[in-house]
């Protein structure tokens, strides 16, 4: 391919079912697009071929099904003699257009496993007293996948599965501000809000945008100041409610939920994603090895209302003949968002046979931190740093034995108070994470704090 700037110049390189065809197909490549996306579950590619030969419609006809991994290589792109390689990861070819005079074919693909069970065989299952991260590693287990797991686990006490193993699991993260990708034959799963908190990969001037190129919207439409989350649960007979924040735009939901912890895990996610898309925005650049979908860039030189931080919610890497690279980047503006130690709420059972049935309240009932009258005499809340010496620890709310004595400093796991008790950790860190039995050290009386 000829030089573009200074030596500067890009080029695909291809492999078609683990066979090497760059060089073959080099000079009838007319573009590659490759689009890297952190909203959807799969990314991406779309490659145009200069079909005017005909061993493209006889000997060299691709095949719906085959693998292709794509590579960009950039030559001299900083330096004279330097070399930076993306590799896009490997894709099914799930689409083929031919066109005639001149000839030319579309091929795309598609970052999903291969086996069509994944996204297509119905199944009816239901997953008891497990956990996000051991759901995802048992799908990923029947079809020979990788998992990568960076992402927030969280207790599942019972989800019932109606339809096929990707959607379920994507469904299944979405509900706990999870984002699932399939990438190079692997699962990933990450939490958006936590990766909204990195540093930035990368500042970004306008002077290093495309000329007219730039778009910013903000639009309130669809989002959310709080919300409420109520589940009638006809076996303990109990009515959960749960909130968080005020004004008019408020989420309501009704769900299932096994915990207060749960519903709160639910609703915070379910608010994060309704307001994930309220700023937008959207630029192109240079070709660019750095940026990629999932990471945040800093946008600079605009003003104070439109530059800061940006989480990138697509980049779309484009080839094209000759050497030309592009990049294209639509992102979302970072937000505070809402956590789920945030959120208060209470149990009620209409059971009045039960009288060692735990009651259940929180210190939050709207984001404001005030304790409601049942926690006002212990003044807990989640995340509050309490001194101990000699304290009973127990092993549950209603434990009557004392597992063991703790002195020194604690936390307040998520300042909830049940049947008289918070549960503490060691950790400030591990406050409100999940799952929970992996990071509260255990219960103590709420007169010890």
């Amino acid at each position: 391919m000829a030089s573009v700037v200074k030596g500067r110049y890009a080029e695909l390189e291809l492999w078609y079912n683990n066979a090497d065809i760059s060089d073959d197909i080099r000079d009838e490549v007319e573009s590659f697009t490759y689009t890297d996306t952190a909203g959807e579950m799969c990314d991406s590619i779309e490659i145009t071929i200069n079909a005017r030969d005909e061993k493209w419609i006889k000997s060299w006809w691709p095949q719906t099904g085959a693998t292709l991994h794509p590579r960009i290589i950039g030559h001299n792109w900083n330096v004279e003699n330097d070399r930076f390689e993306m590799d896009c990861g490997v894709f099914i070819m799930d689409s083929m257009e031919y066109s005639d005079a001149p000839g030319k074919i579309k091929m795309g693909g598609v970052a999903k496993p291969a086996d069509t069970d994944f996204s297509d065989r119905d199944r009816g299952d239901v997953w008891q007293n497990t956990t996000l991260k051991n759901i995802a590693q048992t799908i990923a287990d029947r079809y020979g996948l990788g998992l990568g797991f960076d992402g927030t686990d969280y207790e599942i006490a019972k989800r019932e599965q109606n339809g096929p193993d990707g959607s379920f699991l994507q469904q299944l993260c979405s509900d706990y501000g999870q984002i699932l990708k399939a990438y190079s034959n692997r699962l990933w799963i990450f939490d958006r809000e936590v990766y909204k908190g990195k540093r930035a990969v990368q500042d970004v001037r306008r002077d290093n945008m495309i000329p007219g190129s730039f778009t910013w919207t903000q639009d309130l439409a669809g989002t959310y100041a709080g919300g409420e989350f109520s589940y009638t649960d006809p076996d303990k007979d109990a009515d959960l409610t749960a909130s968080v924040g005020s004004g008019k735009r408020i989420l309501s939901l009704n769900q299932y939920a096994s915990s207060l912890a749960d519903a709160a895990a639910q609703l915070a996610a379910a608010l994060n994603n309704e307001n994930h898309k309220m700023i937008q925005m959207s630029f192109k650049v240079g070709g660019n090895f750095h940026l990629y979908a999932g990471g945040n860039v800093r946008i600079q030189k605009f003003s104070d209302n439109m530059d800061g931080k940006y989480y990138c919610e697509t980049v779309t890497h484009t080839v094209t003949r000759g050497g030309g690279f592009e990049t294209s980047v639509e992102t979302v503006g970072i937000r505070d968002a809402f956590q789920s130690w945030m959120v208060g709420g209470s149990i009620e059972y209409h059971q009045q046979t039960a009288s060692e049935i735990p009651e259940y309240v929180s210190t939050y009932e709207t984001t404001s931190p005030a304790a409601n009258s049942a926690n006002a005499a212990a003044a807990g809340s989640g995340g509050q740093a309490v001194q101990l010496n000699n304290c009973p620890l127990y092993v549950s709310s209603t434990a009557k034995t004392k597992a063991n004595t703790v002195t020194g400093t604690y936390y307040l796991y998520d300042g909830i108070l049940i049947a008289g008790r918070y549960r503490i950790t060691n950790v400030a860190s591990r406050c409100g994470k999940q799952p929970i039995g992996q990071n509260v050290t255990g219960w103590i009386d709420a007169n010890q704090i």
